[in-house]
């Protein structure tokens, strides 16, 4: 009997594959409140790049995960109580030698030690970088806000430095292509084109350790022999030099003391490319923050490799931090392991960049959306985490569960509905409060690493 139906739900089904296709041809309509959406019936296909089918199951051996559990195990078990421990996953428990040696000799040998933080909107303006580099600096010396882009769409909240800036064509990974091939991505991912009529200025900020400048640096790319740089110091004294002629990253600075001011203009060259400033002392602890709204991480990988070691021979960074991940989550996905594979990529690219710093990837913070009338974390968090600590393991570098650290599940509500509320409306970012409440949990976990290593270094 089966036999003699297979005909007819088989011809079924062929006129229900023809129906879709045909409505597939239909462009969208609207009805009254009754609305038509074009069928697309390969939209699993078309929507997303193929590796986007990929889970953690596709990635994570029965091995590999028996390395996570371990590493995770064994940093808590050696914890102090209130301390979330930094997960090395290094082969030889070393992901955090760079940044822990240079940290030991920086009292005696005077130099600078540099981090970056790559991000997104969550540490723009400073919310979270500015706590951190206040207290390693009051920790270990040194002043100044260190990297600042040419323009900001934060300038007017930031507070660790005072931004104005006039006629400049910004280009980002985020934003759209440059149909004319004029912009060049730098190493945080932007490129400033002075129009006519430009000028940028900065001042220091009120806040302790930021008062002053000492060092004043510029980033730029420059292939016109008559391109120069007008400067103003203190609203006084105007300056006027030229910049170097060159098809590699090249660094302008100046070097003074208490300087209250600086107002550069740049007469237009279309060759002339800027990718930022940087405020700092002549030693001590100078802290990046390489925010970018939108951004996934993925995105650097359109930079340049050579863009990213040119760089790194002005900075020579001993510490790269990575926050990424709340603008790829998404309240009914719960497969990352596409995201996974890419930022295995990302984070292989910066420790080729970057070879003699320390990385540690920073987990996705709680982050709580609407579900049946109560804010709870969204369940794609804790997945996301998880995604990023595979990243850290088959990369071999340090790993922090920030999640974990400001208490998992349902403390982002916490945060918000707290008094002083520590974060805001919308339930992911914070204000500047829980930035310090935050950066606080992280400096804990950096300054343990520290007091291991010294105990080791006495053995």
């Amino acid at each position: 009997m089966s036999y003699n139906r297979l005909p007819y739900s088989f011809a079924i089904c062929l006129l229900v594959i023809l129906l879709l296709f045909v409505l597939s041809f239909i462009p969208p309509f609207k009805i009254g409140n009754w609305k038509f959406k074009r069928i697309d019936l390969l939209v699993d296909i078309h929507e997303q790049p193929l590796d986007t089918l990929l889970t953690l199951d596709t990635l994570t051996t029965d091995s590999i995960q028996a390395k996570i559990d371990s590493v995770v195990e064994a940093s808590q078990a050696m914890c102090k109580k209130g301390i979330t421990c930094i997960e090395d996953y290094s082969n030889d428990s070393t992901a955090m030698k760079d940044f822990l040696h240079a940290l030991h000799n920086l009292k005696n040998n005077g130099n600078t030690l540099r981090i970056a933080m790559y991000g997104d909107s969550f540490i723009e303006g400073d919310v979270f970088c500015g706590s951190l580099r206040d207290t390693l600096q009051a920790a270990f010396g040194g002043s100044g806000v260190g990297y600042v882009p040419i323009t900001s769409e934060v300038a007017g909240f930031r507070t660790t430095i005072k931004h104005q800036f006039e006629n400049f064509r910004t280009h980002s990974l985020m934003s759209k292509k440059d149909s004319t091939g004029v912009a060049e991505f730098g190493p945080v991912g932007f490129c400033f084109l002075p129009q006519a009529g430009n000028w940028v200025e900065y001042k220091p900020s009120y806040l302790r350790n930021l008062k002053e400048f000492n060092v004043i640096r510029l980033f730029y790319k420059n292939k016109n022999d008559s391109a120069t740089i007008d400067y103003t110091i203190n609203d006084t004294l105007a300056y006027s030099e030229p910049l170097k002629t060159s098809r590699r990253l090249q660094q302008w600075t100046h070097k003074g003391a208490h300087i209250k001011s600086v107002k550069f203009e740049f007469p237009v060259f279309d060759s002339l490319k800027l990718y930022g400033a940087s405020f700092e002392d002549y030693s001590g602890i100078c802290v990046d923050n390489f925010s970018m709204r939108g951004n996934s991480g993925i995105g650097l990988l359109r930079i340049p490799d050579n863009m990213f070691t040119e760089f790194n021979s002005f900075r020579n960074y001993k510490l790269i931090i990575l926050q990424y991940g709340l603008n790829v989550v998404l309240e009914d996905s719960l497969h990352y392991g596409w995201y996974a594979t890419r930022m295995i990529k990302v984070v292989n690219k910066i420790k080729q960049a970057y070879p003699h710093a320390s990385i540690l990837m920073m987990s996705v913070s709680d982050r709580s959306s609407n579900t049946s009338g109560a804010f709870k974390t969204m369940k794609a968090i804790p997945a996301m985490r998880n995604a990023q600590r595979l990243v850290a393991q088959r990369t071999g570098v340090a790993f922090w569960d920030l999640f974990e650290a400001m208490g998992g599940e349902g403390s982002m509500v916490k945060l918000v509905e707290g008094k002083p509320s520590l974060a805001a409306k919308d339930y992911t970012h914070l204000t500047f409060k829980g930035g310090r409440k935050l950066a606080r949990l992280l400096m804990n976990s950096l300054l343990y690493e520290q007091e291991k290593y010294e105990k080791k270094k006495k053995k």
